[in-house]
């Protein structure tokens, strides 16, 4: 929203679009994206990265 873009993610097919629209303005890959926020969500009291941080190297 704070880009001017319309970034909608009502439903699966939605949020790809999303997801791949931003990856080509950031210019990340869509599973770089998707791995960060994966790696963001909390998983009971810690968020993932805490746990797998150091897995990242071996991937």
């Amino acid at each position: 929203e704070k880009a001017g873009e319309e970034m909608t993610t009502e439903d699966d097919i939605e949020l790809v679009k999303t997801i791949e629209k931003i990856a080509f303005l950031t210019e990340y890959k869509t599973i770089e994206l998707c791995w960060m926020a994966w790696l963001v969500q909390s998983e009971g009291e810690r968020i993932r990265m805490e746990k797998y941080g150091g897995v990242l190297d071996r991937i």
